[in-house]
């Protein structure tokens, strides 16, 4: 038994296709942006492991043994989307 099968394209070609906006990608920006944070205090890497602990001496003075790479947090607190495009978005810091 054998069957015929015809396919007919009635869409545009794919790669001329907007599949995000702009409004997509900031979005996209702020999530990647909420899950670092999270990600960072909590002591995880973006491979999913632990950071390398603190030196015993520097936990002691920290007061905390929890390696968070926070002295005031200020720098994780100010990354921000810096720069959105149709297909791309940037976080990082303002100058």
């Amino acid at each position: 038994m054998s069957a015929d099968v015809t396919v007919t394209r009635n869409f545009p070609a794919l790669d001329t296709l907007d599949l995000t906006t702009v409004d997509d990608m900031r979005e996209i920006g702020l999530l990647v942006r909420e899950r670092i944070y999270r990600r960072t205090i909590s002591g995880v890497d973006a491979d999913g492991q632990r950071f390398a602990s603190y030196s015993p001496g520097y936990a002691k003075q920290k007061g905390s043994s929890l390696v968070d790479l926070q002295v005031s947090g200020n720098m994780l607190n100010q990354m921000q989307v810096v720069a959105v495009e149709q297909d791309s978005v940037t976080l990082g810091w303002e100058q």
